[in-house]
């Protein structure tokens, strides 16, 4: 990656996230998986927004891709109250006292992709359902910032092989040592950090470049 295409690349992943939105948007549907409301045309007439069906066309060429999951119930349940641009919601269903498996984890990012864990996300330890939110975090993140790569094949879905790489260290990082019950809200800056602190340009060159990393 040359360095305009490293500034266009920073560029738009720093245009994505404004503190404010002053164009009002017009609603007229909802997307099939995480329910949000839909305005994209495109989004509209697949019944599901361009972050959860995947990663729309690159080339404006009108295709969808189909890397989402095909499984659409899980045991944690979706909640965008707090939308991820603001921040990372880490959170518990029910209330103090409940059984713990009535506490199911709640968060507010979608299943893109299935790997780990198809029951579904979890937080606080580091077993299969904290990778897949892991998981799933690299690759929200990087269909956000209108990131450009290789793919990688995992249980159900495709992910970015750069999102594979990161998922496992962003789950030490930030999902592992959460507490299990008060679970954690991460400004997005913290989590914007991350992400460019560990995507130098060798990186990214190697994930668009090179065969994809073994993922079992």
């Amino acid at each position: 990656m040359n360095d305009s295409q490293s500034l266009t690349y920073l560029n738009k992943r720093m245009s994505l996230f404004p503190e404010e939105r002053t164009i009002p948007m017009k609603r007229t549907a909802v997307c099939a998986r995480c329910h949000r409301p839909l305005s994209d045309p495109k989004s509209i007439e697949a019944g599901m927004g361009e972050v959860c069906r995947g990663h729309s066309d690159s080339a404006g060429k009108g295709e969808i891709m189909t890397d989402e999951t095909t499984k659409t119930e899980f045991a944690d349940r979706f909640d965008d109250d707090i939308p991820f641009g603001k921040a990372f919601v880490m959170r518990r269903a029910g209330q103090a006292g409940d059984a713990d498996h009535r506490r199911n984890a709640v968060t507010n990012v979608p299943h893109l992709v299935v790997h780990h864990s198809p029951d579904g996300f979890e937080f606080g330890y580091g077993g299969s359902g904290a990778a897949d939110l892991a998981l799933n975090v690299c690759q929200l993140y990087l269909n956000l910032t209108q990131y450009k790569g290789r793919k990688t094949k995992c249980y159900d879905g495709n992910c970015w092989a750069l999102a594979w790489h990161l998922h496992q260290d962003f789950k030490r990082e930030f999902i592992a040592d959460v507490n299990w019950v008060k679970g954690a809200t991460i400004p997005f800056g913290k989590i914007d950090a991350w992400f460019t602190s560990q995507m130098t340009n060798e990186l990214i060159d190697q994930y668009a470049d090179q065969a994809d990393p073994d993922n079992e």
